[in-house]
């Protein structure tokens, strides 16, 4: 076998993923050059993938890094092998000039695992729960088949919608197209809201479940179109519940998703003190993992100096989780990943 086929080998013993899901994952997501492993007697032990997202954060675009498809084989767990993937991912993320690496963890034991590499719980959601008659329906809501959906017309409202979003992370075309297929995998629908002009007013990325009806994303301008797209799911699913998965807004309920880290502490700083001009920090900063970081950093008038200990005590004296902590004022959303 190639890397490749040891890889989509390992991720078979690991994940529970339908031959479909790797197919389209390995053709659409794969790439040798964001893959880092380690090998044991010539075979691939344990291995992770590092795919390139931009995210709007604080008003500017930034490149992040996600952690995906993370995995040992289970014979040779709780040896290491993960957190010195992870180390020497993260050099390479900072080689290549990447802001931030982000992840999913798939259980909830692992947030304390990944804090331990310098991640903190920054990216969220608000779950919204709605309990609608499913009598109602609206003819402007369409269904659209798969073979249907002309991405490359939907995509201009789509990323308009998406860059709206503060700390958000952002999707390409060709990862828009990647999404739909895999939307459609795995059972679900898109909703299109269409004018009397057939221009997109409104969209929702929908997954009948049992007892309810998941919506991951749902973008629209006002709340009739949002009421119109949540009407026509109930009654196309005969569901009165829908759970929608929304960006966490001020007194609203938060729900962890994700976690983030700060690969390139200098370029996070300079955009943080260029958007934040009337703030003045002196903070001290431990990278165990990227000692490049490691320093004394002052904001002050809109920029970041690099400086030496000083006089002056500092503000704070951070490591690396603490600091994206302390930067992420509001939570980041992440959605509509291949979890």
């Amino acid at each position: 076998m190639n890397k490749k086929e040891e890889i989509i080998h390992l991720w078979r013993i690991c994940f529970n993923d339908t031959e479909e899901f790797l197919r389209l994952y390995f053709e659409r997501k794969y790439s040798e050059a964001d893959t880092v492993f380690f090998q044991e007697n010539g075979q691939i032990i344990s291995t992770l993938q590092m795919l390139p997202y931009p995210m709007t954060w604080y008003g500017q675009t930034v490149t992040t890094s996600y952690i995906s498809g993370a995995c040992t084989h289970p014979s040779f767990r709780s040896r290491g092998f993960m957190r010195k993937l992870l180390t020497e991912a993260f050099l390479t993320m900072k080689n290549r000039k990447i802001a931030f690496s982000l992840l999913i963890p798939q259980e909830p034991r692992l947030y304390d695992y990944y804090r331990q590499a310098g991640y903190a719980p920054v990216l969220a959601y608000t779950p919204e729960n709605y309990y609608l008659s499913v009598r109602n329906d609206n003819p402007a809501v369409s269904f659209p088949e798969r073979e249907a959906v002309q991405a490359e017309e939907l995509y201009p409202y789509f990323k308009a919608q998406m860059e709206k979003r503060e700390n958000c992370v952002q999707h390409p075309l060709e990862d828009f197209k990647t999404i739909l297929d895999d939307l459609y995998l795995s059972g679900g629908n898109l909703l299109l809201l269409r004018d009397d002009r057939t221009r997109i007013k409104g969209m929702a990325f929908a997954l009948p479940c049992p007892d309810k009806i998941l919506i991951n994303e749902l973008l629209y301008e006002n709340d009739n179109e949002k009421e119109a797209l949540l009407q026509a799911a109930a009654h196309k699913w005969e569901k009165g519940e829908i759970e929608c998965r929304i960006p966490v807004g001020n007194g609203k309920k938060i729900t962890p998703k994700g976690m983030a880290r700060i690969i390139d502490v200098p370029q996070v700083l300079s955009v943080y003190a260029a958007t934040h001009p009337r703030k003045t920090l002196f903070l001290q900063i431990n990278d165990p993992d990227i000692p490049s970081n490691n320093g004394y950093y002052r904001l002050m008038n809109g920029r970041v100096f690099r400086t030496g200990a000083g006089i002056h005590k500092t503000d704070y004296n951070l490591n690396i989780g603490e600091l994206t902590h302390l930067l992420f004022e509001n939570p980041g959303h992440i959605s509509l990943m291949l979890e």
